[in-house]
């Protein structure tokens, strides 16, 4: 693991990456309690989510393909610029508070996020990937988000209540500047493609290449799929410790305080195992976490519901960076931020389905039975995972000029040369 961080320009990304994923927590449960408290309405905090979430996933993939051939040390740098105005407008706006605005400004920053996340993805691949230590950058950076997932609610917690929704906001402003100041200064960022291909048709042309290429299309596959799966459980732990276990606020607070503390430890585990096949930690990580869902899903207790949900953080900790790297690992570089892109809006619009379904078991056939559905989803997911996913290749070729122009000129159709 050390050798990745004497790369000084991945340790820039790292930073950045690290503080962008707490400023991220920060600035969620800030406007959520924001909107939440200033309109006392569901409605309300659904369409804070819908903002968030859902629409920039519809909108960020076609930025990208307008950015993703320009200079990231120019790009990224922007991007964060932009993001610490819109908190600092936010910030303004929460004494002269209109719902309109701040839901609008809330899509704008969900847009610049999930632009500046692929993007920064891409150039982690590409700056490590051919000195062989694609792996271990993402354990890493794997590791961070896991950190910042744990304690970054804690964190945010307290800043508000510290300081209020207002200081909470001009922090997140705060923290985005410094990110910016971190790219900006960096240096052996990517200059660019330097004959790029038109921006467009390139998001349709990205598409047809994931639709293509077995490889890019099996994970995006599966990570729909598991998505959907996994996220049953999201809107259940809440009412799971309030009505069966009668364990109140402070047994879900401890539920989720044992699941992030688990995905640390399965980064961790990553870190240990990267060099395992794919296939296999991909197919452990899910069957681990059906086994810790199900042991939620019977437990008698807070005590023995805990250890389930732990189980199953560490396992969601390994799964998620066995199937990132997984897909990096069929993707030719100058393709790279496009398909991460669809699959960072793969994460965030695909969660709405699992949580309405979780949701609509628990209202029916009660809290239980969801993590049971949810549990016996894994299992089967597992048991895909092994028969479908193949051991891929390390990192593939870059495609040559000639044949990216051909993609993007035909959209639909990849030259055969380009296909794997």
């Amino acid at each position: 693991m050390r050798a990745v961080l004497r790369l000084p320009t991945y340790r820039r990304l790292l930073a950045a990456y690290t503080l962008n994923e707490l400023a991220w927590s920060i600035g969620s449960l800030t406007l959520a309690l924001l909107v939440y408290r200033r309109t006392g309405s569901a409605v309300g905090a659904m369409g804070y989510f819908l903002s968030a979430q859902f629409i920039p996933a519809l909108i960020a993939p076609s930025v990208v393909a307008r950015l993703d051939q320009r200079p990231v040390r120019r790009v990224l740098p922007t991007l964060y610029a932009l993001e610490a105005v819109a908190f600092l407008l936010l910030g303004w706006l929460v004494s002269r508070f209109l719902l309109a605005p701040v839901l609008g400004l809330t899509v704008v920053d969900g847009v610049l996020a999930l632009s500046a996340r692929p993007l920064a993805r891409a150039t982690t691949v590409g700056v490590t990937a051919p000195v062989g230590l694609l792996r271990e950058a993402n354990a890493l950076t794997n590791a961070a988000f896991s950190l910042c997932y744990f304690a970054g609610p804690a964190i945010s917690a307290a800043v508000v209540v510290v300081g209020g929704t207002m200081a909470a906001l001009f922090v997140n402003s705060a923290l985005f500047a410094l990110i910016a100041i971190t790219m900006a200064t960096a240096r052996g960022l990517p200059d660019g493609t330097r004959r790029p291909v038109p921006a467009a048709g390139r998001l349709r042309a990205a598409i047809a290449l994931a639709r293509e290429q077995r490889g890019i299309r099996t994970m995006l596959g599966f990570q729909i799929m598991a998505v959907l799966t996994f996220t049953i459980a999201i809107p259940v732990e809440v009412v799971f410790a309030q009505r069966s276990l009668h364990s109140g606020a402070g047994g879900y607070g401890a539920l989720l305080t044992a699941w992030g503390g688990g995905a640390v430890v399965g980064s961790l585990v990553y870190a240990r195992w990267r060099r395992v096949p794919n296939r296999t930690l991909i197919a452990l990580g899910a069957m681990s976490l059906g086994i810790g869902m199900l042991v939620m899903a019977v437990a008698p207790s807070l005590a023995v519901a805990i250890p389930g949900a732990a189980l199953a953080g560490v396992a969601n900790g390994l799964e998620a960076v066995a199937v990132k790297t997984a897909l990096q690992e069929q993707v030719e570089q100058q393709w790279m931020a496009m398909i991460m892109s669809l699959s960072e809006s793969i994460f965030q619009a695909v969660p709405g389905g699992g949580i309405l379904i979780g949701g609509a078991i628990a209202a029916t056939a009660g809290p239980r039975a969801a993590l049971a559905v949810a549990g016996c989803g894994a299992l089967i997911i597992s048991a895909v995972a092994w028969i479908v996913l193949r051991q891929e290749p390390t990192f593939p070729r870059v495609a040559s000029l000639s044949e990216e122009r051909e993609v993007v000129r035909h959209g639909a159709q990849p030259t055969p040369a380009a296909r794997r």
